[in-house]
C-alpha cells in the first residue's frame, strides 16, 4: 500500500502512512504477514498517532461547536472517575490491552489468534458463570489456564496463514470490529443503549478504524501502543480542563 490512489493534492502534503491508511479504507485488505516491531514500525504507528491527534482535534471542535448551539450530551461514566494512580494504569495500560484482545487480536485472521481469545474467554467465563460465590482460587485459576491455554495456541499455531474464508472477507470483520468498539463504548453513558447516542461513540468509531489498520500491518503491539497514547491524551485533557 503506497497511496497512490488518493488524490494529488492530499499526496501533497500528507505523510504517506496517512495516504497508506485512505486506501486502506477504500479497499480493506488483509496483508499476508505484518511488519513486526521494527524501527520503520514504530515510525509510521507515530505518524498514526498523529492522525488520531488531527482526527479527535477536529471532533472536539465539532463537538465544541454543538455544544455552544445547546447540545448537551448525557453524563460519561468516565466523568465520575476519581483518577488515582491505579485508575491511571487500569485506564491508560490495561483497559488498552483488554480492549484490543477482544475487539483486534483475532482480525489478523489465523487460527491461533482466534483460538486463543476463544480459550482466554472460556477462562474468564467459567468464574462469571459460577456467580458471585465463585472462590478466589477459581477465579485465579480459571483465568491464568485460560492465558496459558491462549498463549500456548498462539505459539503453537504461530505459523499458520490467515484463513481463506477470513482473507476473503476480511472487509467485513475489519469494519465489523470497529463498530463494535464503538457500539461497546456507548454503555460508558448513563443513558444507557440508544441510538441518539451514536453519534457521540464517532471517535470510537474513528479509533477503531485505524487501531484496526496498525493491527493487521504492524502487529498487536502497535494498535495497543495507539490505544494507550489515545487514552493517555484523553486523560491528560480531562485533567487539564479540571485544573483550569
Amino acid at each position: 500500500m503506497t497511496g497512490e490512489a488518493t488524490s494529488p493534492r492530499l499526496a501533497r502534503w500528507a505523510p504517506a502512512e496517512w495516504r497508506a491508511f485512505a486506501a486502506f479504507l477504500r479497499r480493506p485488505v488483509l496483508p499476508e504477514r505484518m511488519t513486526g516491531i521494527r524501527l520503520g514500525a514504530i515510525g509510521r504507528t507515530l505518524q498514526l498517532f498523529a492522525l488520531d491527534l488531527v482526527l479527535m482535534a477536529l471532533l472536539l471542535g465539532v463537538i465544541q461547536l454543538a455544544t455552544s448551539a445547546g447540545f448537551r450530551a448525557p453524563e460519561n461514566e468516565i466523568d465520575k472517575l476519581k483518577l488515582t494512580p491505579l485508575v491511571l494504569l487500569l485506564v491508560i495500560v490495561l483497559l488498552p490491552m483488554g480492549e484490543e484482545l477482544v475487539f483486534r487480536s483475532w482480525l489478523s485472521g489465523r487460527a491461533g489468534h482466534i483460538l486463543a481469545l476463544l480459550a482466554l474467554a472460556v477462562g474468564v467465563a467459567i468464574p462469571m458463570l459460577s456467580g458471585p460465590q465463585a472462590h478466589p482460587i477459581l477465579l485465579l485459576g480459571s483465568i491464568t489456564a485460560g492465558a496459558l491455554v491462549a498463549i500456548a495456541l498462539a505459539v503453537w499455531l504461530r505459523k499458520r496463514p490467515a484463513m481463506p474464508f477470513f482473507a476473503r472477507h476480511f472487509a467485513w470483520f475489519y469494519f465489523a470490529s470497529a463498530l463494535l468498539f464503538a457500539g461497546a463504548h456507548m454503555m460508558n453513558y448513563t443513558a444507557g443503549m440508544s441510538l441518539a447516542l451514536l453519534p457521540l461513540v464517532i471517535p470510537q468509531l474513528i479509533a477503531g478504524l485505524v487501531f484496526g489498520y496498525a493491527r493487521v500491518n504492524f502487529g498487536l503491539w502497535s494498535d495497543m501502543l495507539l490505544h494507550m497514547m489515545h487514552n493517555g491524551l484523553l486523560i491528560s485533557l480531562i485533567l487539564l480542563t479540571k485544573g483550569m
